[in-house]
C-alpha cells in the first residue's frame, strides 16, 4: 500500500493529481484545511491538504495468474498485512473516533426525540380523551405544549360530556382564538407614530415595509414617509428607494441616532412614518444594543419585531428573547408561505404578550400581507393534516 499527502487548492485539482500519480483505484482517506506559513490566512487562497492511499496488492489480486492461485497462504498474510496497515492509517487520523462521534450523536438525538414525545405524552395523561385528541393535533402544529396543555386544562369544565367529538373541537376553537393577542386596526393604531421594524437578517423587513407603505399611500391615501438606518447591507437602501420611488413616497438615510431624530422631526407633517433597520443576528447583542440607542432616540418610535414562520418554534421564541431588550409593542410574522406548520403564530403572542400587528405570506408587493385574524389562525392550528396558509 502506498500512502501519499498532497497540498492542491481544490478537490478537483487533487482528483487530478492523485489519479495522476496513484492511478485510478487510489482512494481519499482525509482532507483538511491548512494555512501555508508566513500568510496566516489573509488575502491568501485557501489550501486543502489530502490524504491518499492506494493498494497495489489488491490490484494485482483482481489480475491473479495461475502462479498466484497455488500460493493462498501467502497471498492471505500480504492482505492481512495491508488491512493492518489501513487500520493503522485510519486510527492515526482519528477516522474511526470521527464515525464514534457521529453514532453517539445520532443516538443522542434519538433518545432527546424520544424524550420530548414520552414528556409531550405524560403532560396530557390526565386530560380528557376528547381534549387530548385536540391537545395531540395542536402539538403537531407546533403548538407550545405547555401552553396547549394548561389551555385545555382550563376549559376542560366548559366541555358538556354529551357533546360530540366535533363540537368540542369547536368550542375549544373559538376559545383559542379569544385569547390571541391581535391588532386589527394598524391604520389608526400606528397613526402620528414612528413604525420601527426590527429583526434578524432575511425576515423581510424591507419587503414588508413596502406592502405597509403601498397599502397606506395607495389604497388607503394616507401620507407615508419612509427612513432607512440600514447603511450596512448593500443593496438595501437601494431596494427600499425602489419602492419608494413606485409608491411615490419620501426617503430619507439616517446614519446616527440624532440624524434620524431630526429627519423625524421633518416628517411631522406626514401621517404614517415607517423605520428600516438593519438586519442583526439575535445572537450579536452588541449590535442589538447598537440598534436600541436609535429606537430609544424619540418617543413616537414604536417597535415591530419581525420573524420569520421559516423558523421553528424554539428559534422563534430565542430571537424574540434576545430582541427583547428593544421592547417591541408588536409582532409581525412573515413568509407563511414557506410552511405548514402555525402553530408559533399563536403561542409567541400569548406567551409573550405582545400582539400580532400584520402578517405576510409572499413577495408580491402590496398584495401578500394581511390583518391578523384570531379565528383564522385557530382554525388553521385546530386543521388535523396541516396545510397552507390560504387568503
Amino acid at each position: 500500500m502506498k500512502i501519499k499527502k498532497y497540498e492542491v487548492y481544490d478537490m478537483k485539482e487533487a482528483m487530478a493529481v492523485i489519479k495522476k500519480e496513484l492511478g485510478p483505484d487510489a482512494v481519499i482517506l482525509s482532507t483538511r484545511k491548512i494555512v501555508k506559513n508566513g500568510s496566516f490566512g489573509l488575502f491568501s487562497r485557501p489550501m486543502i491538504e489530502v490524504t491518499a492511499a492506494v493498494d497495489y496488492s489488491a490490484k494485482r489480486e483482481t489480475k491473479k495468474t495461475a502462479s498466484e492461485t497455488i500460493k493462498p497462504v501467502e497471498k492471505t498474510i500480504e492482505d492481512n498485512a495491508d488491512i493492518s496497515k489501513l487500520t493503522e492509517v485510519i486510527n492515526s487520523l482519528g477516522l474511526n473516533k470521527f464515525e464514534m462521534l457521529l453514532n453517539d450523536m445520532n443516538e443522542i438525538k434519538k433518545q432527546i426525540s424520544e424524550m420530548k414525545t414520552a414528556i409531550s405524552e405524560n403532560m396530557a395523561i390526565d386530560l380528557p380523551k376528547s381534549l387530548k385528541e385536540i391537545y395531540n393535533i395542536m402539538i403537531k402544529n407546533e403548538v407550545d405544549d405547555v401552553l396547549a396543555y394548561k389551555f385545555l386544562k382550563k376549559i376542560e369544565g366548559r366541555i358538556d360530556e354529551n357533546s360530540t367529538s366535533l363540537q368540542i373541537k369547536n368550542i375549544a376553537m373559538q376559545l383559542f382564538a379569544d385569547i390571541i393577542p391581535v391588532e386589527k386596526d394598524y391604520f389608526t393604531m400606528l397613526k402620528k407614530k414612528v413604525l420601527a421594524l426590527v429583526g434578524p437578517t432575511g425576515v423581510g423587513k424591507t419587503t414588508t415595509i413596502a406592502k405597509i407603505a403601498a397599502n397606506l399611500a395607495l389604497k388607503l391615501q394616507k401620507t407615508v414617509a419612509l427612513i432607512s438606518i440600514d447603511t450596512f447591507r448593500i443593496g438595501a437602501v437601494e431596494q427600499l428607494k425602489n419602492y419608494a420611488e413606485i409608491i411615490d413616497v419620501p426617503l430619507r438615510i439616517a446614519s446616527s441616532p440624532t440624524e434620524l431624530n431630526e429627519i423625524i422631526l421633518g416628517f411631522e407633517d406626514y401621517e404614517y412614518i415607517i423605520l428600516d433597520t438593519m438586519g442583526r443576528s439575535q445572537y450579536d447583542t452588541a449590535q442589538i444594543d447598537e440598534l436600541k440607542n436609535f429606537i430609544s432616540i424619540n418617543p413616537l418610535i414604536s417597535v415591530a419585531l419581525v420573524l420569520s414562520m421559516s423558523s421553528n418554534h424554539s428559534e422563534l421564541g430565542d430571537t424574540f428573547n434576545r430582541y427583547s431588550k428593544l421592547n417591541p409593542d408588536y409582532l409581525i410574522f412573515t413568509k407563511l408561505d414557506e410552511t405548514k406548520y402555525f402553530g408559533s403564530i399563536a403561542s409567541l403572542p400569548i406567551l409573550k404578550k405582545v400582539p400580532i400587528l400584520l402578517m405576510t405570506n409572499g413577495q408580491n408587493v402590496p398584495e401578500d400581507m394581511e390583518i391578523p385574524d384570531g379565528k383564522k389562525i385557530a382554525k388553521t392550528i385546530f386543521s388535523e393534516i396541516p396545510t397552507l396558509w390560504r387568503n
